[in-house]
């Protein structure tokens, strides 16, 4: 009994049990919406997701990034947590200025101009509670994390019940926003309950400058690479292709929130163990790929094979002639996770320029190929493009880490 305890009770178990509530609330979540808003709320809402994963980009290369290859090196770990938290709100304090002064140069006729503060409020609780989740996640405080992600399964299930009948694009922002907020309080009942004034916030600071003045140009790039084919493929392809790509990639975003989750929790423990053993952090970093590579590959199979009925699934009956749009997605987030490793690998030797200069080289690819692609092989070309971005960054990191004598592969 006693072993099996220490198994369920594992870091490791929890981890993925902690995923799996995770991923699967934001799965469920991203069908219920497709089905209960109409094509243009929905469409319109993936944008809004999409911009607040840019502001969530440039908060993570400022904060989380270099905290997670940070601390196992820092002494005074309470006073840097508390760090954290007051950069973050400093951050997010400059997002309000910049969503505000948007806001106040648009035209008072344009569409959804409205949704500004419902807009502004789900990003600030995207932001803070996945601040408080990636930080626990990277200093082994799992419970802590669970709590966070049960806290808003329950949260967004009895919201969305009681206004079942009074769904719209307004309330699901504000429900998602409020949801999050609170779901974050266990992370703030941490930093509170270990609170020491911060004095070596300088030391700190610098340390994140240092890092972040690379990870914060390469965050902002990977996210223009990553949305530049799906940006421009609805001035070639139409609306309507437009938004079956962005139902499937709103579809596949279990798969992001999957292998983001596996980045901030390995990369600790890889970065530690390469500060005691080179080798003993090659040796771990190659176990857990291809332990990662069995299981999504059956998961991305499953995808591939039953691509109707997963696209049916998500959007309804009309999107049925997409179901190809399923499969090419899924050979391109096998790509995606090959690239994981190599990343984490990078991000552990801190070669923050090469990050940088890899999706500068993607995005140079994509600015010369995409009218070639979009106009003669439509949704396949914008999805071959995506692919590509993924092998030339796979190669650069590849090549720069050999020499630096970290060669995953041979």
């Amino acid at each position: 009994m006693n072993a099996i305890k220490k198994i369920v009770f594992s870091p490791s178990v929890l981890v993925l049990f902690d995923q799996a509530v995770f991923s699967g609330t934001n799965f469920l979540l991203t069908l219920f919406l497709a089905q209960k808003l109409d094509i243009k709320d929905f469409g319109f809402f993936s944008s809004m997701i999409l911009v607040a994963y840019l502001g969530m980009s440039a908060t993570n290369a400022l904060i989380i990034q270099p905290f997670q290859v940070s601390i196992g090196k820092v002494l005074q770990k309470k006073e840097y947590y508390i760090f954290l938290l007051l950069g973050q709100m400093s951050l997010l304090l400059v997002l309000i200025f910049l969503v505000k002064l948007i806001a106040s140069i648009l035209p008072a006729s344009i569409d959804y101009k409205a949704l500004i503060n419902p807009f502004l409020y789900f990003t600030i609780g995207l932001l803070i509670q996945d601040f408080f989740r990636k930080l626990l996640l990277g200093i082994g405080q799992i419970i802590y994390v669970i709590s966070i992600d049960i806290a808003f399964l329950v949260l967004v299930m009895a919201f969305f019940y009681f206004l079942k009948n009074e769904i719209s694009l307004t309330n699901t922002l504000w429900i998602i926003g409020v949801s999050n907020l609170i779901s974050s309080l266990p992370g703030l009942f941490f930093i509170v309950k270990n609170y020491q004034r911060p004095v070596s916030w300088r030391l700190f600071a610098d340390n994140h400058i240092f890092q972040g003045k690379w990870l914060l140009s390469t965050a902002v790039l990977q996210w223009s690479s990553s949305n530049f084919f799906v940006l421009v493929s609805g001035v070639y392809l139409g609306i309507e292709a437009l938004g079956a790509l962005r139902l499937v990639q709103s579809f596949f975003g279990v798969i992001n929130i999957a292998l983001a989750t596996v980045e901030n929790y390995f990369l600790p423990k890889v970065a530690l163990l390469y500060s005691e053993n080179v080798a003993k952090a090659k040796k771990y970093l190659v176990e857990i790929t291809l332990f990662g590579a069995l299981f999504f590959g059956i998961f991305l199979s499953v995808f591939f094979a039953f691509s109707k009925e997963i696209i049916v699934l998500a959007g309804g009956e009309k999107y049925q002639n997409y179901d190809y749009v399923v499969k090419i997605i899924s050979v391109l987030y096998f790509f995606i996770f090959l690239s994981y490793p190599i990343r984490i690998a990078v991000r552990v030797l801190v070669l923050n320029k090469i990050f940088f200069i890899g999706y500068l080289l993607s995005f140079a690819f994509s600015i010369v190929s995409f009218h070639f692609l979009l106009k003669y092989s439509g949704l396949y070309g914008a999805v071959l493009g995506l692919i590509i971005n993924q092998i030339i960054m796979i190669v650069y990191w590849q090549s720069q880490l050999k020499k630096n004598q970290f060669q995953l592969w041979k």
